[in-house]
């Protein structure tokens, strides 16, 4: 009898085993990243958060769809991206540090303005797509270079971020999408210019942005 038990048991924890090494990761099929240069690569050779997702997880088809200098009032470039990849499974937004520039609290509400907008389009084309929120990365100001300090990144833009954190959190709750804070997420010393990450910087958007996404659908 002691025999037959063990038996059993050493067959349910062999079952248990081989299933837990055969369950994939919860994230399947094509993940669209919107965004500006940082989802784009710029700075690091086209190697942003996107390319290491898909070096990471070749299972995922991640489509960088990151141009540099985007802002979020240029919300009519989604239009061609959602033609597309109309049947896209997930469709990230990464967008808001451009619109900052001197940053104010008018310009943080248009920028919900506007990601409110391209929720809205994703949601027309295809409304089984699960949409995410990306709240953008700091800025480090005591390595921000001349041109982006000409530019006005500066402690405006900083304190703007953090609004903008906090205004993407409620549209996403609002509006019951998912959404994945990278405010915090690079290190001061991880920035090329004091605007874009370098690769160490991307590589833990990376790791933040695969988390949140296991986080939210697995």
């Amino acid at each position: 009898m002691k025999i037959k038990l063990i038996t059993i048991l050493l067959g349910v924890l062999i079952l248990f085993v081989f299933s837990g090494l055969m369950i994939k990761d919860g994230i399947q099929g094509t993940v669209v990243c919107f965004g500006d240069s940082i989802t784009y690569g710029a700075k690091v050779n086209q190697h942003s958060w996107v390319y290491f997702l898909t070096q990471k997880h070749k299972d995922v088809d991640f489509i960088n769809a990151g141009r540099s200098g985007r802002k979020t009032s240029d919300k009519e470039e989604l239009i061609p991206v959602l033609k597309k990849y109309s049947d896209s499974d997930y469709f990230l937004i990464f967008l808001g540090v451009n619109d900052l520039k001197n940053g104010n609290d008018s310009m943080v509400n248009r920028c919900v303005e506007n990601i409110q907008w391209m929720i809205n389009e994703i949601q027309q084309a295809n409304n089984k797509t699960k949409i995410v929120i990306l709240a953008p990365t700091d800025i480090n100001l005591k390595t921000m270079n001349e041109i982006n300090v000409k530019k006005k990144y500066n402690e405006n833009t900083k304190a703007s971020l953090v609004k903008l954190e906090k205004k993407y959190s409620e549209l996403a709750t609002q509006d019951s999408l998912g959404f994945i804070s990278l405010l915090k997420t690079v290190s001061p010393p991880n920035y090329v210019d004091g605007l874009h990450p370098d690769t160490t910087g991307q590589k833990q958007i990376t790791k933040a942005v695969w988390e949140g996404l296991n986080k939210l659908y697995n």
